[in-house]
């Protein structure tokens, strides 16, 4: 049997796309997660932590977050679910400290979906899923819609 270690996230955007090419030609993107914890101490303060994560594509998932981005869909404080692999790497900084990234890569279009941006009520910022096929988008204000109360 085969192992996995696969992670779901939801969090806002930290930085903008960067983009580049391995070696074999194919797209890839990076970009850094911020995902939120409130949790209340022994004393009963609300403590909010961040964890910091790496979020990697390639081919045509790159490709599409690259055209996300380049349309402002995707960009910077914007809230976004990530699902893929999941891996913790040791490296040495440029101050000689041993850090840890957390890195996420998705492998598939199912794995990456727009939610909107931090602040929202979860109304504006895009909807989910389906970002790989050429459908035309619908438009956003369809009356009958059931599915726009359906939290993912």
């Amino acid at each position: 049997m085969a192992n996995v270690a696969k992670i779901t996230l939801v969090g806002n955007v930290g930085r903008d796309l960067e983009t580049r090419y391995t070696p074999q030609g194919t797209l890839a993107v990076n970009f850094s997660l911020a995902v939120n914890n409130r949790r209340r101490d022994a004393s009963g303060n609300q403590v909010e932590s961040t964890n910091w994560y790496r979020v990697n594509a390639f081919g045509r998932v790159a490709e599409t977050m690259v055209n996300l981005s380049e349309r402002g869909f995707l960009a910077k404080g914007k809230q976004v679910f990530v699902e893929g692999r999941f891996e913790a790497r040791e490296y040495q900084s440029q101050d000689g400290q041993t850090r840890t990234s957390l890195d996420v890569t998705v492998g598939d279009f199912s794995g990456f979906q727009l939610l909107g941006q931090r602040g929202d009520d979860g109304g504006s910022g895009g909807s989910g899923g389906n970002y790989g096929n050429d459908r035309e988008q619908q438009p956003e204000n369809r009356q009958g819609d059931e599915m726009d109360d359906v939290p993912f």
